[in-house]
């Protein structure tokens, strides 16, 4: 049984406020690594325009526990509270060209494909560029994983199946990490 000096001097076990966070979030940038990516094709927006809507997981990375957050009360969190935390992103649209023999009544929105080739330009993906026009390439898992960004994180506000208003921590901008480092796939042995 140990003596109380050992109790009272013990150093492997300690209680720090700040890292006792267990609620929303906060809103403010985070530097995350690309976990995963889930497309969907082909959805028709507005009835008017085609479009593939990519949608991002980014996992926080080690390197936001040296940065400090506002919670909602006001408190500061350490960033250290949230490493590890998966953080889902808006919807990011590919606007593009539809075949006229299967969407006859849709038209082009090219101008509004802005925010994905920020995302694409984020990863440091290289564009071709035409005439002024971007091309944009349909992105794969496997393009991303693992690639080091920054995020802008917002609350976004939506009603549950009983009415109730609930809020969840969304990517909205990314931001290329300059000097961050991939981050490689842990084998699992």
């Amino acid at each position: 049984m140990a003596d109380a000096t050992s109790v009272l001097n013990s150093k492997d076990s300690w209680y720090d406020p700040k890292q006792d966070f267990s609620g929303l979030m906060p809103e403010g940038d985070y530097k995350v690594h690309v976990k995963s990516l889930n497309v969907k094709r082909n959805i028709v927006v507005k009835s008017k325009f085609l479009s593939d809507i990519y949608e991002v997981v980014f996992t926080v990375a080690e390197e936001n526990s040296d940065m400090e957050y506002q919670s909602e009360k006001g408190d500061a969190v350490s960033g250290s509270a949230f490493v590890g935390r998966d953080i889902r992103s808006k919807g990011f649209f590919r606007f593009k060209k539809p075949n006229k023999s299967e969407y006859p009544n849709l038209g082009e929105n090219m101008g509004s494909n802005r925010s994905y080739m920020e995302l694409v330009n984020s990863f440091n993906l290289d564009l071709e560029e035409d005439d002024g026009k971007y091309y944009l390439p349909e992105l794969d898992v496997s393009d991303i994983e693992g690639l080091p960004v920054i995020v802008k994180v917002y609350h976004e506000t939506w009603m549950d199946n009983d009415g109730e208003e609930r809020s969840t921590p969304k990517a909205s901008m990314v931001f290329a990490w300059e000097d961050g480092d991939k981050k490689e796939e842990e084998l699992p042995f």
